[in-house]
């Protein structure tokens, strides 16, 4: 029976935060893929400026 109401009570949790929880999600997956395109330019740039030298 308690296993029951804790899975209630979850589901209300998920239900009621659900449009939250989407938009943190998204908007960490968008931190991430701008972080992860930021990184590589200056990876670019960094092997452009050493093949000046």
């Amino acid at each position: 029976m308690t296993t029951a109401i804790i899975l209630i009570a979850l589901a209300l949790i998920i239900i009621y935060a659900g449009p939250t929880l989407l938009f943190i999600c998204v908007g960490y997956a968008d931190y991430v893929l701008e972080r992860r395109r930021h990184l590589v330019a200056v990876k670019h740039a960094v092997r452009r400026r050493s093949d000046e030298f």
